[in-house]
C-alpha cells in the first residue's frame, strides 16, 4: 500500500463523504500527512508525488497545462507543460494531484461520488492554492507586508491572481468584527504583442476579488461602480493615472459608495513591469478607516497622492 493509499483511506475512516470536504481542509489534511514544508518548492513537489505514487513526465501539451491518466491498476502519471514557469508548475501538478485524489476515492469506495469536471476543477485550483499558500505563514505574510500583493506574489512564486483570491479567502474566514475589508483587482494587458511593444496601453480586469464586506450587489457595493473583471479602464481613474505617469498611485478616499459616506474606501493602484513596459495593474482597495495600511505600504515608492474621487477608482 503506497501513501497515496494510505492517505485516501486516512479520508474515508475520517469522514463520511470524503469527496466533498472543502479544499482546504483537504490541503491541510494531504500537508499534515505528507509533512509538506510551509514553503514548498518544485522539487519538493516533485519528490512528495513520487513517494505518493506518481509517475511525473514533462512534454508539450498543445492547448493543456497538465493532463494525468492510469492504466488498468498502474501507477497515475502527470504529463505537464515542458518548459512551464516554476510557480504554474507548482499549481499545475498539485491541481492533477487533487483530482486523482478524487478518482482514487472512487475506486476505493467502489462508488462514483466525484464532483462534476468544471466542479472538480474549481475545487482542485482551491487546493493547490492551500497548499502552496497555507493559512498561518501566509497570513503572517499579509499583514507584515501591508497586504502588499505584489510582494506576496514574489514571496510565494504565485500568480498575482492566485495570491489575491487567497488573501480574500483568508480574511474570509475570519470573524467580521476582526476582519480586515479588503479589494483586490488585477488589469491585465489586453492587446496584441504589437500594441504592447509600441507602448499602447490596453489592460482590462483579469481578477477581480472582494471580502464579503466589500462584495457588490446583495446589499454591498453596487455593482456598476466597482471593477469587475472584463473591465477596461475608466477614464479618470487611479489606474489611468499611473499608467499615464508611471507612478503608484494612492486615493485616499473614493466616495459616493452610500449617502452616509460608510462604504468610502481608500484605494493603491501600483504598476507591475515586463521588460520595462507596464505588463500588469495591481489596485487594492481597503476601508477608510484601514487606508494607513495601504499609506504605509505606497510609503517607499515615488507615489502620488489623489485626495478624493467620486466612485471613479
Amino acid at each position: 500500500m503506497n501513501a497515496l493509499d494510505t492517505f485516501c483511506r486516512h479520508l474515508v475512516d475520517k469522514y463520511s463523504s470524503p469527496h466533498w470536504i472543502a479544499p482546504k481542509v483537504m490541503a491541510e489534511e494531504w500537508v499534515a500527512h505528507s509533512g509538506l514544508s510551509a514553503l514548498p518548492c518544485l522539487s519538493e513537489i516533485h519528490d512528495q508525488l513520487k513517494r505518493y505514487g506518481l509517475s511525473l513526465k514533462q512534454t508539450e501539451t498543445p492547448d493543456l497545462r497538465a493532463h494525468h491518466f492510469c492504466y488498468g491498476s498502474g501507477d497515475p502519471t502527470i504529463v505537464y507543460e515542458e518548459g512551464e514557469w516554476r510557480g504554474a508548475a507548482e499549481f499545475t501538478l498539485l491541481h492533477e494531484l487533487y483530482e486523482i485524489i478524487l478518482e482514487h476515492l472512487d475506486r476505493i469506495q467502489r462508488r462514483h461520488e466525484s464532483p462534476s469536471r468544471s466542479e472538480a476543477c474549481w475545487r482542485a485550483n482551491k487546493f493547490a492554492a492551500a497548499v502552496l499558500m497555507q493559512k498561518g505563514i501566509f497570513m503572517q505574510a499579509l499583514y507584515e507586508s501591508n497586504f502588499d500583493i505584489i510582494w506576496l506574489h514574489q514571496h510565494f512564486y504565485r500568480a498575482y491572481s492566485a495570491v489575491a483570491i487567497r488573501a480574500v479567502e483568508l480574511l474570509n474566514s475570519l470573524p467580521p468584527a476582526s476582519r480586515k475589508e479588503l479589494m483586490c483587482v488585477v488589469y491585465d494587458w489586453s492587446g496584441t504583442p504589437e500594441q504592447w511593444k509600441a507602448g499602447q496601453l490596453h489592460f482590462r480586469v483579469g481578477c477581480a476579488a472582494y471580502t464579503s464586506g466589500l462584495r457588490v450587489g446583495s446589499g454591498g457595493y453596487p455593482l456598476s461602480r466597482m471593477p469587475q473583471r472584463g473591465d477596461g479602464v475608466r477614464p479618470g481613474s487611479i489606474v489611468e493615472v499611473a499608467l499615464r505617469t508611471g507612478r503608484p498611485v494612492l486615493l485616499k478616499r473614493a466616495y459616493g459608495f452610500d449617502s452616509k459616506g460608510e462604504k468610502d474606501l481608500t484605494c493603491l493602484a501600483r504598476l507591475v513591469y515586463w521588460f520595462n513596459k507596464p505588463a500588469k495593474v495591481i489596485v487594492e482597495g481597503m476601508r477608510l478607516e484601514d487606508g494607513y495600511i495601504l499609506e504605509t505600504q505606497a510609503s517607499p515608492f515615488h507615489h502620488r497622492v489623489v485626495a478624493e474621487s467620486y466612485q471613479v477608482m
